[in-house]
């Protein structure tokens, strides 16, 4: 975390210059100025003093401070630069700026004056919590997260950076409270905030969390892509509903991720190289690099990253393959900054990745170990492609930000159909493929006051394409559609958020978007006519908050906010399509944020009740098929509760939990239900890790354990599919050694190896005939080798 805190005896800038600016004398001044000379970079990641005392040595120059120098955490620095953006790197995130007090000294200072503290800034972000100084981007209009009034989860540059190797989106489900997914396998899970579950099948309704990459929105109904977070700054989870700046759908909240942008002064690079192995299962490899270019320097510069990886697999297809679900990930990624004025900057970018697995990873339940009667493989293939632009200027005394961005989504998957032949007609073996097309189109401008402001206002348009075509075919060898669907989803939108002060540190923010949803539906069903549908409706999500801005930092809120799904089209099989109607979600959010002993112990806290009607749920019909209708009416009730502290010699506890009871209250036939919880997000789950930070010879390491619980769920609504998953933990340790360029890493993933139930599913034909259970990975022991330029 970079958090500042004041040492007890005052750090004089004459301190500083004697003890920091040693051999300065005639020869040095007659040198050309220091803010045009390159020094080539290495400081050390750690306490501020530190760093400063080895910059003044390579470059003679001097840095001092008026008073008593805060203890500031920083990140490393390196490559090569000009004195001055070396400062600027490293002192952002501080609440610190350098300022030229003559031709060889600088002076810092506070970056804010004390009435303006609370303003955002860049910032590194501790692993997953609050604190001072922390900015979060994905509310539209940068604020410091002491002014958030609503509950965020984060995880920040550390946290990703000291992972021995790339994180995707399940690793977040274990690292910040309230997100829960499905585990069909990378690139076809489901991702759902505080217990908004409304089905654990890959249909066609929108998805109740939105992903974000910085500016763009890359999903509406297709799965989650499972990107890669590498390169990243930060990922930012906010929870309840998001109708207010996102829209429709986002019922459950956003998952956004923020990349890292290209630098305009530093050329730099890394490259990191690993492997894997799995008990009782495969090998693996990796590779991933990234490349920063100025090419014209302070004006222009380009960011790439590229990666290739094999995961090994673990389930053995009997008589078929062993470890037959391995996965290969490739990805690319290229980002663009042009600052054409001080004013006005332009970012652009393009991204792919493709995944690929050879065969589906769940089990029977009468099975023993990892192995599967021998079928047909079942392969998936996810690719996936962005491309973005974001300008931002100024216009007057206001801030523009105009976002442009398209997203194209290709979506297939393989299933043995053979206990479902006779429902299609056919006898025997029996294939089904799904091959589903995804776009998405959304432009976005929006006006504030700039940084900090304490409003935004803006209009979007927004085009989501889905297309899905469905095919079984028999032992004849000739392929038979079962279901066609297209859809085209097209939303005009106003929307704004403004904080106003209603008494001393009391603050509300009052938030709404107004806008319009035209759903086009066209289906066709085995061979039967299309049917076609066109519903629009004009939809108002309104949110208000209250925040209350406690003496010494730290926040107390009350939000309430709501969000919709426009209705629509489901395809129902072999018959023809039945009508949904559009759901609506309200929740009260009340929480707080908190710091104590200099922001050494991070707190925060909240409880939530949620009402969601007409409950839009994908299902599946008697012969595999999923459609989707209304299920009912269901509330949700929970706490989440976080904890960060820095214990000191090195040690930092992290502790977070929710509970939470999510339920039907009332179905929409009126039938009882046994079981009325809602599906895949378990009712408890904690996390703890404990990690320390040393130095071993001329190394410098982290070592971290973590160990996660996670609850009690079930399966579906379905009383025929209401499968249990049974509680399990899990834990993992980490340890990295860095020493100048060179970073080591070693993790071990399900240390004690264990069989928990992660998701009970993996086939819609089979399922009814026997159980299924998809087993956690097996224990993984991943090296790496990392190196900057």
């Amino acid at each position: 975390m970079r958090s500042i805190r004041r040492v007890a005896a005052p750090f004089a800038l004459a301190v500083l210059l004697a003890e920091g600016s040693p051999g300065i004398g005639p020869a040095q001044a007659r040198e050309k100025p220091a803010g045009q000379e390159r020094f080539s970079f290495d400081l050390p990641a750690g306490p501020l003093s530190a760093s400063l005392s080895r910059f003044s040595e390579l470059t003679g120059l001097s840095v001092g401070y008026p008073g008593a120098l805060p203890v500031v955490t920083v990140r490393r620095v390196s490559g090569s630069m000009t004195a001055e953006a070396a400062l600027r790197k490293l002192l952002d995130g501080t609440h610190l700026r350098a300022v030229r007090a003559g031709p060889r000294l600088y002076r810092l200072e506070e970056a804010l004056s004390r009435a303006a503290e609370r303003a955002p800034v860049p910032a590194g972000l501790p692993p997953a919590g609050p604190g001072a100084d922390i900015v979060v981007t994905a509310l539209k209009r940068p604020q410091s997260l002491d002014d958030v009034a609503l509950s965020v989860s984060l995880l920040g540059p550390d946290g990703l950076r000291s992972a021995s190797r790339s994180l995707a989106s399940r690793d977040m489900s274990l690292s910040m409270e309230g997100l829960a997914m499905t585990n069909l396998g990378p690139g076809r899970n489901r991702q759902f905030i505080r217990g908004v579950a409304d089905s654990p099948f890959l249909g066609q309704s929108q998805s109740t969390v939105a992903v974000q990459v910085d500016d763009a929105r890359v999903t509406y109904n297709a799965p989650d892509p499972d990107l890669r977070l590498i390169d990243v700054d930060r990922v930012e989870i906010l929870k309840g509903p998001q109708g207010p700046l996102y829209g429709s759908g986002v019922l459950g909240g956003i998952y956004h991720v923020v990349t890292r942008r290209p630098e305009l002064d530093e050329a730099s690079g890394w490259t990191r190289l690993s492997g894997s192995v799995v008990d009782h299962g495969g090998t693996g490899s990796g590779g991933e690099a990234m490349v920063n270019l100025p090419l014209v320097e302070g004006r222009l510069a380009v960011r790439a990253v590229g990666y290739r990886f094999l995961d090994g697999g673990w389930i053995d297809n009997e008589g078929v393959a062993n470890d037959s679900n391995a996965t290969r990930t490739s990805g690319l990624r290229l980002g663009l900054k042009w600052a054409l004025s001080p004013d006005w900057t332009v970012d652009a970018g393009y991204a792919v990745q493709n995944i690929a697995s050879r065969d589906s990873q769940y089990l029977l339940a009468a099975g023993r170990g990892l192995e599967r009667p021998g079928h047909i493989p079942e392969p998936t293939d996810n690719d996936f492609m962005l491309v973005h632009g974001t300008v931002t200027g100024r216009l007057g005394g206001l801030q523009l930000l105009s976002a442009t961005s398209y997203v194209r989504n290709a979506f297939g998957y393989g299933l043995d159909a053979s206990a479902a032949a006779a429902d299609f007609g056919l006898s025997g073996a029996a294939w089904f493929n799904d091959d589903r097309h995804y776009s998405l189109f959304n432009q976005e401008v929006r006006l504030s006051s700039g940084k900090g402001s304490s409003w935004v206002a803006g209009a979007s348009y927004l085009r989501a394409v889905a297309s899905d075509r469905a095919i079984v075919t028999g032992a004849s060898g000739t392929p038979r559609t079962v279901e066609q669907t297209h859809r085209i989803v097209t939303e005009y939108a106003l929307f704004g958020e403004a904080t106003v002060p209603v008494m001393a540190r009391l603050d509300a923010t009052l938030g709404a978007r107004l806008f319009y949803s035209l759903a086009q539906d066209e289906t066709r069903e085995a061979g039967k006519r299309r049917v076609d549908e066109s519903t629009g409706k004009i939809i108002l999500s309104p949110s208000l908050s209250l925040a209350y801005h406690l003496a010494g930092g730290g926040i107390v809120y009350l939000r309430y906010a709501r969000a919709m799904r426009p209705g629509g089209l489901a395809p129902s099989g072999m018959t023809a399509s039945g009508h949904f109607d559009a759901d609506e979600l309200g929740t009260f959010d009340l929480g707080m944020r908190r710091g104590f002993w200099g922001d050494r112990l991070l707190l925060s806290g909240s409880a939530y009740y949620t009402d969601w009607q007409e409950i839009q749920s994908d299902y599946l019909l008697a012969n595999g098929l999923i459609t989707t209708r209304n299920a009912g009416r269901g509330r949700i009730i929970g706490v989440e509760a976080a904890a960060d502290w820095q214990i000191g010699a090195g040690f930092t506890l992290t502790l977070g939990g929710s509970a939470q009871d999510a339920r039907l209250t009332r179905t929409e036939n009126g039938t009882e239900l046994e079981d009325r919880r809602l599906p895949i997000t378990p009712g408890l789950s904690g996390r703890a890790a404990l990690s320390r930070s040393y130095r071993w010879g001329g190394w410098s390491g982290q070592t971290a354990v973590q160990a996660n619980y996670i609850g009690k769920a079930r399966l579906s609504f379905d009383d025929d599919l209401d499968r249990a998953m049974q509680p399990y933990t899990t834990v993992a340790v980490n340890s990295t050694l860095e020493r100048g360029p060179w970073t080591a890493g070693l993790r071990i993933d399900n240390l004690f190896d264990l069989r928990g139930d992660s998701f009970a599913f993996g086939n819609p034909f089979s399922i009814r005939v026997a159980p299924q259970y998809t087993p956690l990975r097996p224990r993984a022991f991943t090296l790496s080798l990392a190196r900057r330029w």
